[in-house]
């Protein structure tokens, strides 16, 4: 048999058997998906968010303005169930360090 022949047949015989056995299949995955969604979705209950007060968000965060530089204290941290009052000062300049010039350089801001 030739080889194109042969390619147009099975061809043929591939679109026939996806034309019959695709609608089956997708009405079962269908039943299947309204099935697991009935079951473990529950419905979500559509409500008012609160309004978000930014007007402190700042002073919340410890962080205060000198003109174009932004410093940041660490008295507001919330501090994690069993650790220690006296943070490493190490860690405290990491997360009071002015980054700036490097988001500059990385052209984040």
């Amino acid at each position: 048999m030739d080889k194109q022949l042969l390619k147009a047949y099975i061809r043929t015989i591939v679109e026939e058997e996806v034309k019959r056995i695709l609608p089956d299949l997708l009405s079962e995955a269908v039943s299947q998906v309204k099935q697991l969604k009935e079951s473990t979705v529950p419905e979500a209950r559509p409500g008012k968010k609160p309004p978000i007060d930014r007007s402190r968000l700042a002073e919340l965060m410890g962080l205060t303005r000198d003109g174009d530089t932004i410093t940041a204290t660490t008295a507001n941290f919330q501090l994690p169930e069993g650790s220690p009052r006296n943070p490493d000062p190490e860690v405290v300049k990491a997360i009071t360090k002015d980054y700036s010039a490097m988001m500059k350089a990385m052209k984040i801001t």
